[in-house]
């Protein structure tokens, strides 16, 4: 709860009737003793003269016995003031230094009034009045000193005067009446002076010592409102000393504690820390500072705390470590909340503009350095007039900040997005490897149209126009690259909205064939527009024709014949390669019960996906199949590519799934991938397909036949098949039979052909004469 003015000046003012008396007389004493040394010096001088001057007029054993008297007199205080000196100031609370001071005062009164009786010149009216002058400066000099204490400059003048006027009197000639009533009024003056000054520096004392009073509540109260606090450690013992509040702070009553007790209290990311810096100190005698946080107790929220450490050595060369320790929580939430109105949005959370520039900079400059792309979507919401319009601007905030949560779920976490203003957003898609990369938010931004927000009654679908800009294609600095989003998102505004457009036309024209060709996809399984193709393996040691692959074409209504290159990323974006797939097995399971009734006898290896071949009771899925057909499982093999084998965990248990029901497994493209041979060896698989990029340099390329021949007869030693893919020339086929590779196909032999040409190749022997290059069989009819 805060503290009000009323309640710290209540709290000062009660402990400022407390003061202690003995604390104004110290500071008294002080004071009275600061003077001390260069008022004896004068009056020494002075009685000096009074000896030397008057001493022959009266008896100079008399005048040397006095100055003697008063030079020990003089000894004695500055003995007292040489020790009083060198005390600390814990030990000059005590009332005896200032009775000592006062006792050698008077003393020093008195001698000086003996002076009078003992060395007056009776005979010598003109050194009476001398020596009565000397009286009235000694009285006017003591004024400087012991002024402080009024009571004391009175009673130090009160002896002078009673010295003066008695002698005076006691001469009782006309000359001595005169000097006495003149010497009564100087210093009866001079006394009430004195008095006057001597009540003023009380009061100031009183002051001075009430102001350091105050000060030290004020200060304590301080310390409690801005959380402050410190410690001290003598560095003898593992004991260090806290200070009330930091006591307070810490949860306890206690004002000492271990110093690994309270480095227990620091968070354990920030301990070493703490240690480390106050070791440096002991060390180095610097200073540090440091910042940690610390919990003082278990249940309570972690304190963000910054401590100054000091090495410290007093008078008597004992040294100490001393830490002022503050909780700057509130310090660093309201840093936080500066920070956050600098670069945030207020309404949606989102960066703000200036925030955006900035890590755009930031972006540029790092996908320069890594050679990278870099896509800016800006977006700008399509009819959000209209929802100002209809349901204010309480109603449009609101929608404003459903539609940033909505943007910010089809995000990846690496994406940056911001509010530049009223309806219009701004995405930051990094270290992409081609511009078309970025239609991909594009296309998951736009998609929110499929849902629905309701405002009160109001019900809304999400509709945004969409700018895309790539750097460095469109701009190499970011104001030319946002230009060039804006530029585009209007231009996607004037072709109809709700629709996202390149700031290249070219991209613009790609990105619109990519989602015909997405929406061409989705139709295609229904309209049963796919068909199966074949590829015969051959093999080399018969020339016979021991099985196929099936490969699927895409017979599209009006751009003809498509190949799986062209649409196999497609399907994977659209999430249509499972269902793809499931129509590959259905369709080949079934092709092969039509040769098995037809008396065609082929093994069919069909590929199959990473995702499908991971997807749920795939084994069991291809094992009804097989059971539909009535189908041989040793007749039919499953193709996956050698990256997928990089889980090996999942793609061995499903492997052994497989081979359990009796199908085989092959990996294509081997050579190309990551596969270790004992992650090969776990998979239990049947057969190793090389890939057609080793292939394709054989037999000149050394370094190609090295890796085909270690490849080959190392699978073949470990009891694999293997089937080499790509062979399209003569000397391929005859440096694969030579090397002992059973089983090839390619281009050589036969590209894929369409299922009513294979009965017609079934027979045909595929003859590798070594002089005479084979031509490709072709089917008949």
């Amino acid at each position: 709860m805060p503290i009000s003015l009323r309640t710290i000046l209540r709290e000062i003012n009660m402990k400022s009737k407390n003061n202690e008396p003995s604390s104004v007389h110290r500071m008294q004493t002080d004071l009275l003793f600061k003077g001390l040394s260069f008022s004896m010096a004068g009056s020494m001088v002075v009685a000096l003269a009074i000896v030397l001057i008057i001493g022959p007029l009266t008896s100079q054993t008399k005048a040397w016995e006095w100055f003697a008297a008063l030079t020990l007199i003089s000894l004695l205080r500055w003995l007292a003031l040489y020790f009083y000196s060198g005390l600390i100031d814990g030990s000059r609370v005590s009332d005896k230094w200032g009775l000592i001071f006062k006792a050698g005062a008077y003393a020093a009164a008195l001698t000086w009034g003996a002076v009078m009786w003992l060395l007056y010149p009776s005979n010598h009216p003109e050194y009476q009045v001398l020596m009565i002058l000397a009286l009235a400066g000694v009285a006017g000099g003591a004024l400087a000193v012991l002024s402080y204490d009024s009571k004391l400059i009175i009673y130090y003048q009160g002896i002078l005067l009673a010295c003066i006027e008695s002698r005076l009197l006691w001469e009782y000639n006309t000359f001595s009446m005169e000097l006495a009533i003149l010497s009564f009024f100087y210093f009866i003056f001079l006394m009430k002076g004195g008095y006057a000054i001597g009540k003023n520096y009380e009061e100031l004392i009183k002051l001075r010592h009430d102001a350091e009073k105050n000060n030290l509540t004020l200060l304590s109260t301080t310390e409690e409102i801005a959380r402050i606090g410190y410690w001290q450690w003598d560095m003898k013992s593992p004991f260090i000393k806290l200070s009330t509040n930091l006591a307070r702070m810490c949860d306890t009553t206690l004002d000492t504690a271990t110093m690994q007790s309270c480095l227990q209290k620091v968070h354990p990311d920030d301990r070493h820390r703490v240690k480390n810096a106050i070791e440096s100190v002991v060390e180095t005698g610097a200073d540090a500072t440091v910042e940690y946080r610390i919990k003082s107790t278990e249940d309570s929220d972690w304190v963000i705390m910054n401590q100054i450490i000091k090495y410290l050595q007093d008078s008597r060369g004992e040294t100490s470590i001393l830490g002022t320790v503050q909780d700057i929580s509130i310090i660093k939430s309201a840093e936080k909340k500066i920070f956050d109105m600098a670069y945030f949005d207020e309404l949606t959370g989102l960066a703000n503009r200036n925030h955006f520039h900035q890590q755009l900079d930031e972006q540029i400059k790092l996908a320069k350095r890594k050679n990278k792309k870099l896509a800016i979507l800006y977006i700008d919401l399509d009819g959000f007039k209209e929802i100002n319009d209809t349901l204010g601007h309480d109603g449009g905030d609101e929608y404003l900040k459903i539609v940033t949560n909505k943007l910010k779920k089809v995000l990846r976490d690496v994406d940056f997005i911001a509010r530049l203003g009223g309806d219009e957003f701004c995405i930051i898609q990094n270290d992409i490897e081609k511009g078309l990369d970025a239609t991909a938010i594009a296309e998951r931004c736009l998609s929110l149209s499929h849902e629905t927000i309701k405002l009160d009654t109001y019900e809304k679908h999400p509709k945004m126009s969409v700018g895309i800009a790539i750097f460095p294609d469109n701009g190499k600095q970011a104001s030319t690259l946002l230009r060039a989003a804006d530029t585009a998102m209007y231009s996607a505004k004037h072709n109809g909205k709700h629709a996202y457009a390149f700031y290249d036309p070219q991209m613009t024209a790609d990105s619109v064939a990519r989602l015909q060709l997405d929406a061409d996809l989705q139709k295609a399984l229904t309209n049963d527009e796919f068909e199966l193709w074949y590829q015969p393996k051959i093999s080399l040691n018969n020339g016979k024709m021991t099985g196929v692959e099936a490969l699927i074409r895409w017979q599209h209504p009006e751009r003809g014949l498509i190949t799986p290159d062209h649409f196999i990323d497609a399907a994977e974006r659209t999430g249509l390669i499972n269902k793809m797939g499931e129509w590959v097995l259905t369709t080949a399971c079934k092709q092969q019960q039509t040769w098995k009734q037809q008396n065609i006898e082929l093994d069919i290896a069909i590929n199959i996906s990473s995702g499908h071949f991971s997807s749920k009771d795939f084994s069991e899925k291809v094992a009804q199949e097989i059971k539909r057909f009535q189908l041989d499982p040793a007749t039919l093999e499953i193709e996956i590519t050698e990256s997928q084998t990089r889980n090996p965990e999942e793609h061995i248990r499903i492997c052994r799934q497989l081979q359990d029901k009796g199908i085989k497994i092959a990996i294509d493209d081997f050579g190309t991938g990551y596969s270790s041979l004992s992650v090969l060896k776990q998979l239990e698989i049947n057969t190793l397909k090389v890939d057609r990029e080793f292939i394709r340099d054989l037999p000149h390329e050394p370094a190609a036949a090295l890796m085909v021949s270690t490849i080959v007869n190392m699978s073949l030693a470990l009891g694999y098949n293997v089937v080499a893919e790509g062979v399209e020339t003569h000397e391929q086929a005859i440096f694969l039979r030579e090397l002992g590779c059973p089983i090839v196909q390619g281009y050589y032999f036969s590209k894929p052909v369409p299922v009513e040409k294979i009965p017609d190749m079934i027979n045909t022997r595929f003859l590798l004469d070594v002089d005479v290059p084979l031509k490709t069989v072709q089917a008949k009819g």
